[in-house]
């Protein structure tokens, strides 16, 4: 699916979600990965939902945002309980939907210039 352009260059956007492939601005990717409006890291160890632990949280809440949206694959498949409670014990939220969804989400949310981390899950 492709998304709606974004007019500043400098801010990092979803262009195209495709299963197993994201392009962030000019970038194509096939791997974990996570972003914000300002910082891209293209390779995330958590390469599936059920890896998923704190230290993958950490390095997102390194970034300080509002919210974590993550998106868990070509479907929407929840974490471990725990690792919500570990996301409201540390002031962030964590909302988990599809990748699709995920990337959608990050685009309006961003545009709000709400602090917002994208965290997507490309499972190999």
């Amino acid at each position: 699916m492709k998304f709606t352009e974004h007019r500043d260059s400098n801010v990092f956007m979803v262009k195209r979600y495709d299963p197993g492939c994201v392009k962030i601005n000019d970038r194509i990717l096939n791997q974990s990965c996570f972003l914000t409006h300002k910082e891209l890291v293209e390779n995330w160890s958590c390469s599936h939902i059920e890896h998923l632990e704190t230290k993958h949280l950490d390095e997102l809440f390194a970034l300080k945002p509002e919210v974590i949206l993550l998106g868990s694959g070509e479907r929407q498949v929840f974490p471990e309980p725990k690792l919500f409670a570990y996301c409201a014990q540390h002031g962030v939220g964590l909302e988990v939907m599809d990748n699709l969804a995920a990337c959608r989400t990050y685009n309006v949310l961003t545009t709000e210039d709400r602090e917002v981390v994208l965290a997507l899950i490309m499972q190999a």
